[in-house]
């Protein structure tokens, strides 16, 4: 079995077609011998049967033998008299070259299998020589075909470059090989430069995709399509106002590139692709959604133009469509993602059908080659470079963030990326003519990339603790003692304009920086509490696991005491008032799950009188602190929730939650040990370089409103759960030990799912309209 080297070579020998001048006397007619050219598999040419030529053939399947069938030789050759190809002999090429390639990666799978038991030709262990000549172990390899890890690049990795886009192709695949086959690809040269506006106007999409994908409307014109734009002033406006709402997503616009091509598509709207059609239409769709959620009158010309935003949405989705998005093109990935971020915007609850769309344009970003550093790619300008790693940090962050909110494992692992972060640099810094990116600017700077540098690196660990959660392996301690260590650094790597401060420290700071550092602070402290919460449910008198419950306790009262502060300063007369439709279904979920963690240590019922580490103890100041929080948090969602399906979810939780604990009456305090590094046999290892606080520091009950106690709260002894996944709390407080969190970001912190009767909890028709109407079927 030959390298892929020699396997290219062979076969693009094979498909030069053209005939040899090799100048040398002809034979005579008695002396001339017919090369046979063989289109059977060996087996069926030595068993003399007839072959189906394709790969494996019948008569080898039949027969058990699928593996050993192989086709060898040159494909068919020749030419017509008028000097062209027949489409017939293309075609028998094509097939005899698709059997060749099967034929030798099945032979190439059964070597490699062959040479992973192989045992060592070398004596002793594999070692390698470091810079400094000191020769410290190699790790083994699989193959010795294959070259070591630290590998930047498989070179037989491609990016085609092509007028629509790029296309990655992993060297791991046979496309890679195929690609260098010159011979084919110029008989199909000229398919494959149909743009997608060509293909279209013949009728047909350049390539067949599932109709499931490509849907089943028929396609519309470009006029048609072009019809639903607003003139200009309008446009401008509604641009405008997306560009200045500072949302985190307007890092993946370069905002001169995008004037210069918009003001170019205004001088010819005509000549604009499909797929920057699509982006501009998903771009006024999340500028309608944010003015919707800022409760922002829309301009006079769209008041009377129905729902313009379902408008928006639908043109955006036919140019996607009839421009083939399945299919790497530039501007695709763009369009797509904002399109998705559209339909996210566009509810305030949690939606499993985002997370799908959400995929798909990962998928087609990775088909992209987003997923690889463009530094691998010289092919690749500094600024395209640049902009990919925006989008890919933003859409990496979103995954992992919706796929836990769904309750699903996220989509792209670590794995599967080498994408460094974008740097510290502001859009004015390069544009399209840069060769060499500047240097980072530094990171007390703000910049347009600073706030998805600083959530990045959180994020990459909260990813960590996401695969912990639904990973079905066996989870060690250690392992979670480490990534907490893990978490704990990058948290201290959070530039100082991004740390959380009192908010009448803030008064100075514009709103979007204030709630950045509150979406960090969220983020970091939902971390801690879904990496520890596993351990929840072990008895308080086990030691080994008291970080892992002081650390769930400590973050769930922080982000309870942050949802107060938000909430107090987002109403008339705050600072956040604008900005009153910041909490979304991310955060109540974050809400949710704090609450929960509170009435567990609530719920919980000592055996008997407790044991105080003597080392260092963390007293809760009495359980009425806790209650407080769930009371606060509870009023809360009360004033939300004829606004959000979640926010109704999230008041019925808690509603529950807090009959459980006022039936239970506990009020005694109990201690909870903070593990010391005294004894490391029965105590974890402190993580912390300086304590924490301590709960105290952490009372709630200085907010600037009042908050109803538990006998207070109207009908909280009569009230029946209306969700089913309410269930699923009674059933974890009465069992604490036996605690399912993968069933709770299941039921619980997933999408709403109402019972059939709703009557209790939408008494009156103006809430009933949240209720999907499927739901209620």
């Amino acid at each position: 079995m030959g390298t892929p080297g020699q396997c290219i070579l062979y076969i693009t020998n094979m498909m030069d077609s053209t005939p040899r001048d090799t100048r040398t006397p002809s034979l005579s007619s008695t002396e001339k011998k017919r090369t046979r050219v063989q289109l059977s598999c060996t087996a069926c040419r030595s068993r003399k049967l007839k072959c189906c030529r394709t790969y494996p053939c019948t008569n080898c399947k039949k027969r058990g033998e699928a593996l050993s069938c192989t086709f060898v030789g040159r494909g068919p050759r020749g030419r017509t008299s008028h000097g062209r190809t027949s489409p017939t002999l293309v075609q028998d090429r094509l097939q005899h070259l698709e059997n060749l390639i099967l034929s030798l990666t099945q032979k190439k799978s059964l070597a490699e299998n062959h040479d992973i038991h192989r045992p060592e030709e070398h004596d002793g262990p594999a070692t390698s020589r470091t810079t400094d000549d000191r020769v410290t172990p190699r790790p083994p390899s699989t193959s010795t075909g294959f070259k070591p890890k630290e590998s930047p690049l498989d070179p037989s990795s491609k990016l085609v470059m092509e007028n629509t886009g790029t296309s990655y192709i992993d060297g791991a695949h046979w496309t890679a090989i195929l690609e260098e086959i010159n011979g084919v690809r110029e008989h199909l040269q000229e398919s494959n430069d149909i743009s997608d506006d060509e293909a279209l106007d013949d009728g047909h999409l350049s390539t067949p995709s599932p109709t499931l994908l490509l849907g089943l409307n028929r396609t519309v014109s470009k006029e048609d399509l072009l019809a639903d734009i607003p003139p200009r002033p309008v446009t401008d406006r509604l641009i405008a106002q997306f560009i200045n709402s500072k949302e985190p997503v307007l890092t993946t616009i370069h905002i001169p590139t995008f004037q210069k091509e918009y003001n170019l598509f205004w001088s010819i709207p005509q000549a604009a692709s499909l797929s920057w059609l699509a982006f501009l239409y998903a771009i006024l769709t999340l500028s309608i959604a944010i003015q919707r959620r800022l409760g922002e009158p829309l301009p006079v010309y769209l008041e009377d133009s129905g729902d313009i935003i379902s408008t928006f949405r639908k043109r955006a989705a036919q140019c996607l469509v009839q421009s083939n998005y399945t299919q790497p093109g530039k501007y695709k990935v763009e369009a797509l993602f904002y399109y998705t971020l559209g339909e996210f915007y566009r509810s305030n609850d949690a939606q499993v059908s985002v997370s799908f769309l959400l995929g798909i344009t990962i998928r087609l970003a990775m088909r992209t080659g987003y997923h690889r550093d463009p530094r691998h790619f010289p092919s690749i300008s500094a600024y395209e470079g640049e902009m990919r790693r925006r989008v890919w940090a933003t859409m990496r962050q979103l995954d992992s963030l919706i796929s836990f909110q769904v309750g699903l494992p996220r989509t792209i692992q670590d794995w599967q990326d080498d994408v460094e972060l974008p740097r510290n640099i502001c859009d004015e810094d390069f544009n399209e003519g840069t060769t060499h990116l500047p240097p980072s600017r530094p990171e007390s700077e703000l910049t347009t990339a600073s706030y998805i540098r600083a959530k990045s690196r959180i994020m990459a660990v909260f990813g960590k603790i996401s695969d912990l959660a639904y990973s079905r392996e066996p989870v060690t301690y250690d392992e979670v003692l480490e990534i907490d260590r893990r978490l704990e650094e990058v948290y201290g790597l959070v530039p100082f304009n991004f740390r959380i401060r009192p908010v009448d420290q803030s008064f100075a700071d514009p709103s979007d920086l204030i709630l950045r550092r509150y979406t960090l602070e969220l983020l970091y402290q939902k971390a801690r509490c879904v990496l520890h919460r596993r351990y929840l449910g072990e008895v308080h008198s086990n030691l080994r696991y008291a970080y892992s419950r002081w650390v769930c306790m400590s973050a769930s009262k922080e982000i309870l005491r942050h949802q107060a502060d938000l909430h107090h300063e987002t109403q008339p007369g705050g600072i956040l008032y604008r900005d009153r439709q910041f909490p979304n279904s991310l955060q109540n979920a974050d809400y949710m799950l704090a609450a929960m963690i509170i009435c567990l240590e609530l719920s919980y019922d000592p055996p008997g009188e407790p044991t105080i580490n003597s080392d260092v103890t963390v007293v809760i100041k009495g359980r009425e602190d806790l209650l407080t929080s769930l009371e606060m948090s509870h009023q809360i969602f009360e004033q939300s929730r004829r606004r959000s399906m979640d926010a109704q979810k999230a008041y019925a939780a808690l509603t529950v939650m807090l009959r459980r604990v006022k039936k239970a009456g506990l009020s005694t305090a109990e201690p909870i040990k903070r593990p010391s590094a005294g004894n490391p046999d029965d105590q974890p290892v402190d993580t912390h370089t300086t304590p924490p606080p301590s709960y105290e520091n952490l009372n709630v009950a200085n907010a600037p409103y009042s908050v109803a106690t538990s006998s207070e709260i109207p009908g909280l002894d009569v009230v029946e759960p209306p969700f089913i996944s309410l269930d699923v709390i009674e059933g974890m407080l009465d069992a604490p030990s036996n605690i399912d969190w993968h069933l709770w970001d299941q039921q619980v912190q997933g999408p709403a799912q109402p019972s059939r009767n709703n009557s209790i909890w939408y008494p009156d028709p103006a809430f009933s309209g949240i209720v999907d109407s499927n739901s209620q079927q």
